[in-house]
């Protein structure tokens, strides 16, 4: 039983586990045994340096006893919000930042449907937008933004462990906004940071996160 984990250059990674878990490429590793009812653990410690829009991948191999061969490729539960620190912001510092963000460098937007299987758009459905903004993207809620019940507004940090010439820790900010047509029984997703792939990754998060909520 072995586990090769894929080291992209935005992220360090330190790892750490069962002896001969992890297949580091140095050498061709036989792997652990992993015995009936135990089971082999691997830690693995990320700091990120850049913005990414790509999960990173890993592959476990194993034979069983009777000499059947598995091998799975999977990718690690790791998105751009899980480097995220919830800022709060009043209404008029948000659509303050909001505004110097715009561009098409900086903004990243979709429409979404909802799945037609969902019971549709409602104020159970927001409440669920709302608590996967600031519990699962990591985004402070920023209220009073838009005074209807169908929009949701958030801002957010992006920390990495990168530094700039002066030693400081490079940082990016990034809002987000939720807007929902009960009508249409559709979403529309808005990012803003200054850095593009920041924008797409945190969009695309949000769009996952979302469908699954109906």
């Amino acid at each position: 039983f072995k586990v090769k984990v894929d080291q992209p250059d935005h992220l360090r990674m330190q790892m750490q586990g069962t002896q001969d878990l992890l297949d580091d490429g140095e050498y061709d590793s036989a792997g652990c045994t992993v015995a009936t009812k135990t089971q082999a653990k691997l830690l693995v410690l990320v700091e990120v340096t850049a913005p990414f829009d790509d999960a990173p991948s890993m592959r476990i191999s194993f034979e069983t006893e009777e000499g059947e061969r598995h091998d799975y490729p999977l990718r690690l539960p790791l998105v751009a919000t899980c480097f995220m620190e919830p800022v709060n912001l009043d209404p008029g510092a948000f659509m303050q930042r909001w505004k110097s963000l715009e561009g098409p460098d900086r903004e990243c937007q979709e429409v979404m449907k909802v799945p037609p299987n969902s019971s549709g758009i409602d104020e159970a459905y927001m409440d669920r937008v709302s608590k996967i903004i600031v519990d699962g993207l990591k985004f402070g809620r920023c209220q009073g933004v838009d005074p209807t019940p169908w929009t949701v507004s958030g801002a957010a940090t992006f920390r990495t462990g990168a530094q700039d010439a002066n030693g400081n820790n490079i940082n990016v900010g990034c809002l987000l906004r939720v807007e929902a047509n009960p009508k249409a029984n559709a979403f529309r997703i808005t990012t803003r940071t200054l850095h593009p792939l920041c924008s797409k990754a945190i969009k695309n998060v949000s769009l996952v996160s979302i469908k699954l909520a109906a």
